[in-house]
């Protein structure tokens, strides 16, 4: 997370959170807006509690475009 955290920035990310969630287990959490494209980029990385392994969860959400004819 820490190297995503610094890398998005060099590839036109304007990092807006980053930081523990709300959740009980307090993951580290990374939200983004990419500058040209409005592009949100949400990673989470899920702690591995109870024998399971952590996770990283990656969620984009994009902007919807049509095309006028």
């Amino acid at each position: 997370m820490k190297n995503l955290h610094s890398a998005l920035p060099n590839q036109g990310w304007k990092v807006m959170k980053y930081g523990k969630d709300s959740s009980r287990n307090r993951n580290l959490e990374i939200m983004a807006v990419h500058v040209k494209t409005h592009t949100q980029l949400e990673a989470t990385w899920l702690k591995g509690l109870d024998d399971h392994p952590p996770l990283l969860e990656i969620t984009l959400h994009s902007r919807c475009f049509t095309e006028q004819a």
